[in-house]
């Protein structure tokens, strides 16, 4: 008897994997662009890329939603579930402003 898992948390859980089995050399501070992730054509190498830089603290899980195209209140649930480290606060005002403006582009969807 096999174990079902939704493609997204599966996603999600090797990407985290992925992260802590051979962490990356991210510059914290230089964020993560639309066009980087956009560029990508394989969705778990979309994955891997987004949380690599939200696991290194360079974005916030709100600009880790938007990037991955995913409600943030989604994204939040599921990494919750699954046990991935959450950043409940943003480290700095950049990070504040990115998370206003996820919110302010959510907001204007609804």
């Amino acid at each position: 008897m096999g174990v079902k898992m939704d493609i997204v948390d599966y996603r999600i859980m090797r990407a985290v994997m992925h992260y802590y089995a051979q962490p990356p050399e991210i510059d914290v501070k230089a964020g993560l662009t639309d066009q980087a992730v956009q560029s990508i054509a394989d969705p778990q190498a979309c994955y891997n890329l987004v949380f690599a830089y939200y696991l290194a603290g360079s974005i916030s899980l709100a600009r880790a939603a938007e990037l991955l195209k995913t409600p943030w209140l989604d994204l939040r649930t599921r990494c919750l579930r699954l046990d991935v480290p959450l950043r409940t606060a943003p480290a700095n005002m950049t990070e504040a402003e990115a998370d206003a403006k996820a919110a302010l582009t959510w907001a204007a969807q609804s």
